[in-house]
């Protein structure tokens, strides 16, 4: 079932889903969603106080008055949140740059590493996504028992970036040696070990993939960025950012996973 009032909270991914259902509301009949966006530097600062979302310092409280026009947030009144922006699977793939370990397919080509153990490699990948705002705040959220709580995968790198290989230049590597799907199963092994039973991921819509590793870059051209002039597209060689095309499958996904519960 949907929840009669449904809070999405994250950082500049939200702007995707958040266009599409301005654009196209009748597609999905019974979703009221209200939106909270900020940046992931002012997203680390807040906090879940009497039921309440607050900013910790100045920073955060300018953010969430410039990008929301609130000076808190009451989540009393909400029976569901999804969380988008976090953690970032292409972002946590820089711990792979130089350690790895038994299980890469480099590993055992002999490609120079610095050799670390399975187990360290797997415990680092945890400590980066505890730690994610997202995370924590997912966390947080599902302490309050208010209702589902869903956090919605980070879109994958554009297949654009092959083209511009400086700019992820570590996750490009990784996927040229081979190693990219060893280290997705230990990401998600590790995201399901550190969230928990009472949290339902939503994966990144699999028409969306382009060569298991990257999104098409039909779905991510013309993605749109945040703040008051969210009409501003995203920079030529940004590769992290969804379209609204690509946000109506994000909201397609949320719906199905809601209505699963």
């Amino acid at each position: 079932m949907i929840p009669a009032r449904l809070l999405m909270i994250g950082n500049s991914h939200l702007v995707a889903p958040r266009l599409a259902l301005q654009q196209d509301p009748a597609r999905w009949p019974g979703l009221h969603a209200d939106f909270f966006t900020l940046p992931p530097s002012a997203l680390r600062h807040i906090i879940i106080r009497d039921r309440t979302l607050l900013p910790q310092n100045a920073e955060a409280r300018g953010h969430m008055m410039r990008l929301n026009n609130i000076p808190d947030l009451p989540l009393a009144g909400y029976d569901g949140f999804v969380v988008i922006g976090g953690p970032s699977f292409s972002a946590v793939t820089q711990l792979q740059r130089r350690h790895r370990c038994i299980g890469f397919p480099s590993v055992a080509e002999g490609v120079p590493c610095e050799l670390i153990s399975t187990g360290y490699m797997d415990a680092m990948i945890r400590h980066r996504i505890r730690y994610t705002a997202a995370l924590r705040l997912t966390r947080r959220l599902e302490k309050l028992q208010q209702g589902p709580v869903l956090l919605v995968e980070v879109v994958l790198p554009s297949q654009d970036c092959r083209d511009d290989p400086e700019r992820l230049e570590h996750y490009i590597d990784m996927v040229t040696r081979g190693d990219a799907a060893e280290f997705m199963r230990r990401y998600r092994d590790a995201l399901a070990d550190v969230i928990g039973p009472g949290v339902t991921i939503v994966r990144q819509p699999s028409q969306t993939i382009a060569d298991d590793f990257f999104t098409a870059s039909d779905w991510m051209r013309g993605s749109l960025g945040l703040g008051r002039e969210e009409a501003r597209p995203h920079r030529e060689r940004d590769y992290h950012h969804a379209n609204p095309a690509y946000g109506a499958l994000q909201l397609d996904a949320i719906v199905a996973a809601l209505k699963a519960l």
